[in-house]
């Protein structure tokens, strides 16, 4: 098992941890981290194999610290953008903060500057919709690869 703190030695694994303190700043934008966001964070650290309780905890003390990092991929980066957007829904609500943040994090993933506002109002109203994962995947491919 790898913690958190054991991670940071690899790019890849600060990638991950990059993406959860993104995490969760997004949650704390409205104050508190509802437990269905709190939840979800706990779910993508697993996924990563970041499954330490203690590592996330020192994580949300000091999430500022870190800076979303730009995968390498585009699989990555499409992963990435959906887990943002799927916590920003996990409480019911999203409010602006939490919006502006997604739409900076676009840049930060590594994005085209000038998709980024497709990509985002299309992943917006993906996740709004319920969509699937695969859909919402393929939909924001075709914007970046310019496929209509």
């Amino acid at each position: 098992m790898m913690t958190i703190l054991d991670a940071l030695g690899s790019a890849e694994y600060k990638q991950h941890v990059s993406l959860l303190a993104t995490l969760i700043k997004l949650s704390e934008v409205d104050g508190v981290i509802a437990p269905e966001e709190w939840e979800i964070i706990e779910k993508i650290a697993f996924k990563y194999g970041l499954n330490d309780p203690e590592g996330l905890k020192f994580l949300k003390k000091n999430a500022e610290k870190y800076r979303l990092s730009t995968p390498y991929t585009l699989d990555e980066r499409i992963d990435q953008y959906y887990q943002l957007l799927k916590l920003a829904y996990a409480d019911g609500q999203t409010d602006e903060k939490e919006l502006e943040l997604i739409k900076r994090s676009i840049i930060s993933l590594g994005f085209p500057t000038d998709k980024a506002d497709d990509i985002f109002n299309k992943g917006l109203e993906l996740v709004k919709n319920g969509a699937e994962y695969e859909l919402f995947y393929e939909e924001i491919k075709n914007i970046v690869l310019n496929k209509e």
